[in-house]
């Protein structure tokens, strides 16, 4: 067995590790929130330091992430050698006065206090830079935080518990983040508003990490403080009957025991085997006064009687049935489209496929096992627990939004379920505990896939069932194998993700240097508009300038690595530009001009072929720059003022009139602009050449399906028809939504939510990733990370066409636990009870002590 050391080290190693890939999901958190109040605020100032806050935490993640891992690494180390000081000071020796040896704590004392003031006042200065991000922390772990403190000191092989000597505690999680984030940015506003917005993920996840060093340290036996790590056997634990559970408690003699039970003192009747509502509700919101009572030997005849009737009544057929179904009604229901397939009833008693689930497939051998536990229940919690984990499961398999095999998989789970509720009745009350979370995070899971006939998820499907067979085969005397199951199907989740990860973060890259450009190329274009050279340019001038060639100023400044005033020279052609446009000035010094012109002209197209625009995409421009130029031209050949003068009488055409008041004012563009790369990169398909103003129409034309042949890849009729309600969509009606629904619908998504995309002839299940500040674009990423990007009114056309559909990903779990309830209480609330909710027993006490 490994050494305390190795165990703590691993904790260490295991939490920085969950560190690293926890980080991103905070700030992705964050900058949603920012993104919100930024949409939200009506002050430009309060506008743009929002847009600040988040647009660094966006950019930042992979760089934050990485050294958050790291130096905390470090902090935990430096942590643990203090500890080892700390715990061989206690083992030194007291002082002998006769033979003059001093401890040396003893020692430090005599030295006075100002090397240990020095200590404490570094510490102080640290907690007073943390303190405002500890102080939203604490509270929220602080549960969790006393368990894995008695672990960690027991690890640490300190006698008592020594929170202050932890060092996965949350100050040092705090003060970490604290350093990377001050010494990334200095602004007070910015980073209060980083430690507003990141403390509540920070502390969700600090708790999801304690929860994994907890397992771990649970796992190698490692008890709370004071214990000693015991070389127990990992599969020691009893077959998960309370009786055994309670025998183990006894031995304890400390009056602790995982599930809680004590012998009991009075007996209820259940031999009706009804468990009445108000029992029932109870026990759900209050976790029951009479849980620990136990049972009347009627309430065992009738289960007895039960099980009898369950082990005697034939094995029905239907589970073989249920593999193979009517083969045409089966081709019917997958030639649907995905989102489009009606929603199949699945439930506690729905027969299931015996090749995947083998024995439970059949719902006779699942009633078997729950009636067997429930003649095992030695107290009335452990019934109710068994009773609330039937209708949780029976309510989570008939969520629409999961898909039918998902459903299936949680109803093959109930057996272990069951069992986990016999030593744990209330696990389903603490969103943290494994067995719950195993069940949550596998439906949120399940939301990346929308057809269940996919390849992938016939990947995902088969790694769950393996898992879910594995824990219906073991003997569950705790939760830590929902715990390991768990962890092991998050890790190679976190493979696959990790080879999306590099793909999207090239693409987010790409969009981010995209949108930083565009708002210093409006910068730009703001301060030239500014300039006191504007009189008699022509407008188109002003439009190219206010344009595209602000943009490749913007680009050269973001690309120039060596730091430059004026990169390329690119701001240096704007006053020749402008004056080369001015007939009235270029007419009396054609010479200049006309030197001036190859010059101009080849740094232009040096910016803009730098930039990534085409030729032809100014082509406008340049020729309404070569008719302003002809006058000049025309007078090579003249070689006297007067020819000069006479020839400015060529009068201008009209497009090349001087700029109205209106062209004269730079506006902020409504959308970045992206060059071509970008926009493969990012998802516009068909893309077309990118002049200004041309990205919206572009966009709209790539993102909306393009008429199908009948026969050939051909939609669903109900893409030209009827459109009945997605499972879990938000939207409603039958013929699509309004324009006004559909803006209020864009506006509701965040990033990391799911959609159904119809895209290519297919429906796809995508994720968005990205918007842009002002939410004029909006970058999907499917299966495998394809992205897929629009406009805000591409999007819009799409949810009004129903070609779009946001998919409803809230807490199923908690979902169904609140359905539970509200039937509980509604069901309470109609009728009044003939009898008190818990009836003991008239028998004597002593008749049921022998039973």
């Amino acid at each position: 067995m490994a050494s305390q050391s190795d165990v703590l080290q691993t904790c260490l190693q295991e939490a920085a590790h969950a560190a690293r890939s926890a980080l991103p999901l905070c700030m992705d958190a964050a900058v949603a929130v920012l993104q919100d109040a930024e949409l939200k605020s009506m002050k430009v100032a309060e506008r743009d330091e929002l847009a600040l806050a988040w647009r660094i935490l966006q950019d930042s993640k992979a760089a934050w992430s990485a050294r958050y891992a790291a130096e905390l690494l470090t902090a935990f180390g430096q942590s643990v050698e203090a500890a080892v000081v700390e715990v061989r000071t206690q083992h030194l020796p007291k002082s002998d006065p006769e033979s003059g040896h001093i401890p040396a704590r003893s020692a430090g004392r005599l030295l006075g206090t100002e090397t240990f003031s020095l200590v404490e006042d570094a510490d102080v200065t640290q907690a007073i830079e943390s303190s405002r991000l500890l102080q939203q922390i604490l509270p929220r772990v602080e549960q969790t935080l006393a368990e894995l403190d008695s672990l960690i000191s027991s690890a640490q092989g300190l006698a008592n518990v020594r929170p202050e000597l932890n060092p996965l505690r949350p100050e040092i999680f705090a003060r970490v983040l604290q350093d990377i984030m001050a010494g990334s940015h200095s602004d007070a506003a910015t980073l209060a508003l980083w430690i507003k917005h990141l403390a509540g993920p920070l502390a969700q996840e600090i708790q999801k990490i304690y929860g994994r060093v907890i397992h771990l340290l649970e796992l190698a036996h490692v008890q709370a403080a004071h214990y000693r790590v015991l070389q127990t056997p990992a599969g020691k634990a009893g077959q998960g009957t309370a009786s055994g559970k309670a025998g183990e408690d006894a031995q304890k003699g400390d009056g602790s025991s995982g599930s809680g039970w004590k012998q009991p003192s009075q007996y209820a009747d259940l031999s009706n085997y009804e468990i009445r509502d108000e029992l029932f509700q109870e026990f759900l919101f209050h976790g029951g006064s009479h849980a620990q009572q136990g049972l009347a030997p009627s309430y065992y005849a009738t289960v007895e009687k039960e099980l009898s009737s369950l082990r005697a009544a034939p094995d029905s057929a239907a589970a073989e049935l249920h593999d193979a179904g009517p083969a045409e009604e089966e081709r019917s229901y997958k030639a649907l489209a995905a989102v489009d397939r009606p929603a199949r009833h699945v439930d506690v008693s729905s027969p299931l496929s015996p090749k995947v689930w083998g024995s439970y497939g059949r719902s006779r051998e699942r009633a078997i096992v729950r009636t067997q536990l429930k003649k095992e229940a030695t107290q009335v919690g452990q019934v109710l627990g068994l009773e609330v984990v039937r209708k949780l499961v029976n309510q989570v398999a008939q969520d629409p939004r999961l898909l039918v095999p998902v459903r299936e998989a949680i109803v093959a789970l109930e057996p272990s379920l069951l069992r986990l509720a016999m030593v744990d009745p209330r696990f389903f009350s603490d969103e943290r505990h494994a067995g719950r979370r195993l069940m949550e995070r596998v439906a949120q899971r399940s939301f990346k896939y929308n057809d269940e006939y996919s390849a992938e998820f016939a990947g995902f499907f088969g790694a769950l069932t393996r898992a879910f067979n594995e824990l219906n085969a073991l003997a569950i005397g705790d939760a830590r194998p929902f715990a390991t199951v768990l962890a092991r199907l998050e890790q190679a989740w976190d493979e696959q993700d990790q080879a999306e990860f590099a793909s999207r973060h090239k693409v987010l890259k790409a969009l981010h240097f995209a949108e930083e450009r565009q708002e210093r190329a409006d910068q730009i274009a703001f301060d030239m508009s500014s300039r006191s050279d504007l009189d008699n340019v022509p407008g188109v001038v002003l439009d190219f300038l206010f344009g595209p060639w602000s943009l490749a100023m913007a680009h050269a400044r973001l690309t120039d690595q060596r730091n430059q005033i004026d990169p390329e020279g690119f701001g240096s052609v704007v006053p020749d530009l402008l004056w080369s446009v001015k007939r009235d000035v270029t007419l009396k010094r054609p010479a200049r001009l006309i030197d001036m012109i190859p010059g101009l002209l080849e740094k232009l197209h040096t910016g803009l072929d730098m930039l990534g625009q085409a030729p032809q995409e100014n082509e406008k421009f340049f020729e309404s720059l070569m008719k302003l130029h002809r006058p000049v031209l025309k007078l090579r050949r003249l070689k006297s003022r007067r020819d000069a003068e006479e020839s400015g009488a060529v009068a201008l055409e009209p497009e090349e009139l001087p700029a109205t008041p209106e062209q004269r004012r730079a506006k902020a563009a409504g959308q970045p602009w992206l060059g071509r790369d970008e926009l493969d990169a990012a998802g516009f398909e068909d893309t077309l050449p990118t002049a200004p103003g041309e990205l919206e129409a572009m966009g709209e034309e790539a993102a909306v399906p393009a008429p199908v042949e009948a026969g050939r890849d051909s939609a669903p009729a109900s893409l030209s028809a009827h459109w009945p309600a997605a499972a879990g969509d938000s939207t409603t009606g039958t013929a699509g939504v309004s324009s006004q629904e559909a803006e209020a619908i864009l506006m509701r998504l965040r990033t990391g939510q799911w959609v159904d995309l119809y895209s290519k002839h297919n429906w796809l299940r995508a994720q968005l990733i990205w918007a842009s500040t002002k939410a004029t674009l909006f970058m999907f990423l499917s299966h495998g990370g394809q992205p897929h990007s629009m406009t805000r009114r591409s999007c819009e056309k799409l949810i009004m066409q129903r070609w779009l559909r946001p998919v409803d990903a809230h807490a199923v779990v908690g979902q169904a636990l609140d359905a539970v309830t509200a039937k509980a209480s509604a069901r309470a609330k109609k009728k009044t009870p003939s009898r008190p909710d818990f009836e003991p027993s008239s028998a004597p006490q002593d008749e049921f002590e022998t039973a």
